[in-house]
């Protein structure tokens, strides 16, 4: 495997688990989105600059989707305390137990929808493989309880 190709089997999986985290008829969120929400939730009362610096995202993109997930009530965000030129944001108690609900779930089905010539072995075998890469490479900590 080479490094284009690592690019290209990371967007297929950003589209599994997409599709595997949104709701019946509900559109997948943006890759940039689900990065600055996955952000936030590890680094609460961010600034957006901090933000912008950790995604490698433009700060005016940043700054755009924390006011759009602020208005649909997944973040806070106030004036920084210490620099109220700043907007320090945090993701919302309820939002956040909504994204743990949605990050555990399977992706058996987004896996079959993804690869519908896939007989059920073969699916199977591959739900295996990235669960144990997923052993391999991820943190413990990010991990669902009760997996190595």
């Amino acid at each position: 495997m080479n490094a284009g190709e690592l690019h290209k089997l990371a967007s297929v999986l950003r589209q599994i688990a997409a599709a595997a985290t949104a709701d019946p008829g509900e559109r997948p969120q943006a890759a940039s989105t689900v990065a600055i929400v996955e952000d936030v939730a590890a680094h609460p009362d961010s600034c957006i600059g901090d933000i912008a610096e950790r995604t490698g995202l433009a700060q005016s993109l940043v700054s755009i989707t924390v006011a759009r997930l602020k208005d649909r009530g997944i973040f806070t965000a106030a004036p920084d305390p210490g620099d109220r030129r700043r907007t320090v944001v945090t993701v919302r108690p309820k939002a956040a137990t909504a994204f743990g609900q949605r990050g555990s779930r399977s992706i058996t089905a987004a896996l079959a929808q993804a690869l519908p010539d896939a007989a059920p072995e073969q699916l199977r075998a591959i739900e295996t493989a990235l669960a144990q890469l997923a052993e391999q490479l991820l943190p413990a900590s990010s991990r669902r309880p009760g997996r190595a």
